[in-house]
């Protein structure tokens, strides 16, 4: 009830004068560059050779576009996570997993995808009965998924299939992150919760990455990187003031009952112990030992 009440009070929280005028520069600054780019204004020459990203050669434009993409798809995950209020395996893996979906494709990096989270999700209840550590335990997870990638890339030697090459440039962390993720839902929230923000994860990226292709969007952000900022703007903007969470009852409920049973025997017995240690120091300091308990005779 207290995590609701504050999450409450942060949502019809305004803002200060000071920063209202902080997020009024967002959306001004960069759109006055983009009017000074006006051909008509004497403005013009100087800031679209020095405020564009057209000039860039033509080989370094998919590394700047995957860049320009980021804050387009920041702003698409807060609407998608706080206005609609739809549950995804946090902030960035959809943007991550977004820009590898640029390189592989879409069809192909989700079916790799799948492959992936399935063998995470088999290997990793094994690192657990062997008591590994966090770190241990990512570790191996990462050196699994590169071991899987490997095998696919002699998969496609085997069999000639060309398109299995652009395995090889699925980011290995993103796909670590994306399974390790779903593993951790799936341990505090239950099955339905952890394939439900995996889907609306990968979902997500889907989006990001067809927007990617759309080539008015290319040019435009090319040709106006400023609008960057104004997208900062968006986020903080969704932030404030869109905080709706209109489609939150669509989510799967998560099961946290079992995780909270353990953190709460595990609080009493670490509390039953110091108080324990407490009266055994107390008798220390008293000289006499703590008195052993009345025998309360047999029972009627």
């Amino acid at each position: 009830m207290r995590e609701e009440a504050a999450m409450a009070g942060a949502r019809n929280r305004g803002l200060s004068g000071p920063q209202k005028c902080l997020v009024w520069l967002l959306f001004i600054v960069p759109l006055a560059v983009v009017v000074g780019k006006w051909s008509a204004l004497p403005t013009s020459p100087f800031l679209t050779q020095w405020c564009s990203l057209s000039a860039v050669p033509a080989d370094l434009h998919r590394g700047a576009r995957h860049i320009l993409f980021v804050p387009l798809g920041a702003v698409l995950v807060v609407f998608f996570r706080l206005t609609l209020g739809i549950r995804v395996l946090g902030p960035f893996r959809s943007v991550l997993l977004a820009v590898a979906f640029q390189v592989t494709g879409v069809l192909l990096g989700l079916a790799f995808l799948a492959a992936i989270m399935a063998i995470v999700l088999a290997v990793r209840p094994l690192l657990r009965f062997v008591r590994m550590p966090y770190f241990g335990r990512v570790s191996a997870i990462l050196s699994v998924v590169a071991a899987v990638m490997v095998l696919g890339l002699l998969a496609s030697a085997w069999l000639g299939a060309e398109s299995l090459h652009l395995v090889a440039s699925l980011p290995i962390v993103v796909l670590c992150l994306m399974g390790e993720g779903l593993a951790k839902t799936l341990a505090r929230e239950g099955w339905r919760s952890a394939l439900w923000r995996g889907a609306m994860t990968a979902l997500l990226a889907v989006v990001i990455a067809l927007l990617s292709e759309v080539p008015g969007i290319r040019n435009l952000l090319l040709q106006y990187p400023e609008l960057l900022v104004l997208q900062i703007g968006c986020i903080v903007f969704i932030a404030k003031f869109l905080n709706l969470r209109l489609l939150e009852g669509i989510n799967p409920p998560a099961k946290r009952r079992r995780a909270r049973a353990r953190r709460g025997a595990h609080r009493g017995g670490k509390a039953g112990r110091t108080g324990t240690m407490a009266a055994a120091r107390g008798g220390a300091a008293s000289g006499s030992a703590p008195a052993a308990p009345e025998d309360p005779g047999p029972s009627a």
